[in-house]
């Protein structure tokens, strides 16, 4: 098994990842300790020297190659449950590296249909009523006749002049 600090090194001459993502790995692994490890961007920043911008996309990248996982915490403050410190494991193995990534792509996948749902159930305005995407597609499946009779309709209708 080989250190994260050569683990980085080896990305960084492969160029899969580049020098400020280097300095910022190289920064979060710094901040190991024994209760664990969950900097803020902006610790991580001031420490590998970059922006708190560099610091996000640089640990975009390293969950993306499943270098980092990282635990979202919850709290509660006066009795509401608001946003915790992001806790981080520096992962070493490369099975556990491909598990981590594969289940990161997933979670940005969800995220991006739910935002794409969420556009496309607002931009579907009918005069009548407010069709979402979900009520679109459940709908029960019609049958040939059924669809032959609701263009029957349409075409029956009378048109005013």
């Amino acid at each position: 098994m080989t250190s994260f600090a050569s683990q980085i090194w080896t990305l960084t001459q492969a160029r899969q990842i580049t020098a400020k993502t280097h300095l910022v790995l190289q920064a979060l692994a710094s901040f190991e300790g024994y209760r664990g490890l969950f900097p803020s961007h902006e610790s991580i920043a001031a420490r590998a020297g970059c922006s708190t911008r560099t610091v996000i996309r640089a640990l975009e990248t390293a969950y993306s190659l499943g270098l980092i996982e990282r635990t979202r915490q919850r709290m509660r403050r006066s009795g509401r449950v608001v946003r915790g410190p992001n806790r981080y494991r520096l992962v070493l193995v490369c099975l556990e590296q491909a598990r981590i990534a594969a289940a990161h792509a997933t979670q940005r996948l969800k995220e991006a249909l739910a935002r794409r749902n969420l556009r496309f159930s607002s931009n579907c305005q009918n005069v009548s009523e407010l069709h979402t995407q979900r009520n679109f597609f459940s709908e029960k499946p019609r049958s040939k006749e059924e669809w032959l009779d609701l263009i029957a309709s349409w075409s029956a209708s009378p048109s005013t002049g």
